[in-house]
């Protein structure tokens, strides 16, 4: 490989990289707004399936681990 090879490489990475940091961020926020538009019930509802499909976590829409990641990746959540 190229040194310029290397450098198109290494550029398109980091478009994906940020790419998917604003995806991640807006899925974050995304999730905020519905959290607030659910009732207790519905957000009991959601914590339950989270469980059964094995997605849940440290609260019942993984706010603390989405926060992380997007944290190490250079983002802002």
């Amino acid at each position: 490989m190229t040194p310029d090879q290397a450098a198109v490489r290494q550029a398109i990475a980091a478009n994906q990289q940020a790419e998917l940091l604003r995806e991640l961020q807006a899925a974050h926020q995304i999730i905020r707004n519905v959290l607030g538009l659910l009732s207790v019930s519905q957000k009991n509802v959601l914590a339950e399936r989270n469980a059964r499909d094995g997605v849940d976590g440290e609260g019942i829409t993984r706010a603390h681990e989405r926060e992380a990641v997007i944290q190490r990746a250079g983002g802002v959540a």
